[in-house]
């Protein structure tokens, strides 16, 4: 897959020499809603015997438009992350495009000109609800009028779960209430983040329950503050464990948060190994236990029903 980082304006040496079917969207997330928008463009390139191209942003293009939280920052897939989806997809070209002021001031006729038309394409494809500028005019209600007749206008519906659309914004919300069930119900896969090994406290050891502490980037969105059942993939290899999010309030009242991982049946030293998390289901919230007895009980009660979930989904471990 060929990815193109692009600043406006394009440089004049910019071409693409080859006919494109073109999926616009940040697909942050890569959800079903934005699988349904890349199937489509997908078989429309193949229908037409042209190349699969998408065209997204390296950044929230809300940061253009408002100031934003430290939270609201954070991604649903890190850029790595989202173009390893797109080429496993099947995707051959991406726009890589920088939204800046400057480029979301075009009008719609100039975004055409600049943009689609020099990515040679004979087709675009979004989403029903996909703005491309100015959010009352950039609509794609009224991207065919701009177009005329450039290139063929394809708009996908809503893809649903529970009778209310899948978005980033909704799966955003799911996480924050911890419901990666939920999550991956609309994601079609486990949610998934990345992070590297990393030395802790070494409480965990003490309490006969070692764990890897996970460093994530702090531009990663997490699930809520709590415990859950997670596979982690070391190597290529996926291993069961219980997952705390949370700032071990037993011990202190001024923890940093720290994602640290109980790995069952496992005893490897992997510090400085990247690893990949699946957060597979919510067990309880974070408790400040009176003492470290307590808190050794619930653990063994987190363990049971770990494996209580491996019993129901043993296809989660190699």
């Amino acid at each position: 897959m060929q990815i193109s980082r692009l600043h406006y304006p394009l440089s004049d040496a910019f071409k693409v020499s080859h006919p494109t079917v073109v999926a616009m969207g940040f697909f942050d997330g890569f959800h079903k809603g934005h699988q349904a928008v890349l199937q489509r463009a997908k078989d429309e390139a193949q229908k037409r015997g042209v190349q699969l191209a998408v065209l997204t942003y390296d950044h929230h293009p809300a940061i253009v438009y408002r100031k934003m939280s430290s939270h609201e920052k954070r991604y649903l897939t890190l850029l790595d992350y989202k173009m390893q989806l797109l080429e496993d997809f099947g995707v051959d070209q991406v726009f890589l495009v920088n939204y800046s002021y400057e480029f979301q001031s075009q009008t719609p006729a100039q975004f055409i000109d600049n943009f689609l038309k020099r990515f040679n394409a004979v087709a675009v494809v979004a989403g029903f609800d996909h703005t491309y500028g100015n959010k009352k005019t950039a609509t794609m209600k009224n991207f065919p009028n701009y177009v005329k007749g450039a290139f063929d206008v394809i708009t996908v519906p809503s893809v649903n779960a529970k009778d209310k659309k899948i978005s980033s914004t909704r799966i955003r919300i799911e996480l924050d209430s911890g419901d990666v069930s939920g999550v991956n119900q609309m994601l079609g896969r486990p949610f998934q983040t990345e992070g590297v090994i990393v030395h802790g406290e070494e409480r965990g050891r003490l309490l006969g329950y070692p764990t890897a502490n996970v460093e994530h980037s702090e531009y990663q969105w997490l699930p809520k503050i709590g415990i859950y059942v997670v596979t982690v993939e070391i190597g290529g290899k996926r291993y069961l464990g219980m997952a705390s999010i949370g700032k071990n309030v037993t011990f202190s009242d001024s923890h940093p948060m720290t994602v640290e991982i109980n790995l069952m049946n496992f005893d490897r030293n992997i510090y400085g190994e990247v690893v990949k998390v699946n957060w597979l289901k919510y067990l309880r919230d974070e408790i400040k236990f009176t003492t470290p007895e307590e808190l050794i009980e619930q653990l063994d009660k987190d363990k049971q029903a770990t494996g209580d979930y491996l019993s129901d989904h043993p296809e989660i471990i190699d």
